[in-house]
């Protein structure tokens, strides 16, 4: 069974590096979508393929924090002709790219929770919550490489 546990985090990582390439060859073209309707569409799926109302609002707001740290006088020559808004669209377009095609109703081991160091102040956290937290830095990281200076 633990072997499974890995092998489900482990697939999720490799999915996340694969779709690396794609994000970073996407990330030259400013987000048709601003923040805001990129955070709506990103609330919808999640809640429509099995995460509750507390999970989405954790998740979420976490992600506020995360793409609002992003700096507009950071942004690099391509991706300032977009804007910070649209920067900031990027990383959730790209994590919806990468998250799903995620089934509705899936449950069992999605649902499972696992004991961590601690991950955006919680401890405690479900593979579902697992598999975004992992897939989001991914696609911060791609933002920050390919958006952002330094």
């Amino acid at each position: 069974m633990e072997r499974k546990r890995i092998g489900v985090v482990l697939m999720g990582l490799a999915l996340a590096l694969a779709c690396m390439s794609s994000a970073a060859y996407s990330a030259a073209k400013c987000s048709p979508r601003s923040y805001s309707q990129a955070r709506s569409a990103m609330t919808s799926r999640l809640l429509a393929t099995g995460y509750s109302k507390p999970q989405v609002g954790f998740l979420m707001r976490n992600s506020d924090r995360m793409t609002s740290a992003l700096r507009a006088d950071r942004l690099n020559d391509k991706a300032e002709a977009c804007g910070i808004d649209s920067a900031r669209a990027y990383v959730l377009a790209c994590l919806d790219k990468q998250l799903f095609p995620l089934g509705a109703g899936s449950s069992s081991p999605l649902d499972e929770t696992k004991q961590t160091k601690g991950f955006w102040g919680r401890k405690r956290l479900t593979v579902r919550e697992l598999l975004y937290i992992g897939h989001f830095h991914a696609c911060l990281g791609a933002a920050q490489k390919f958006l952002f200076r330094g």
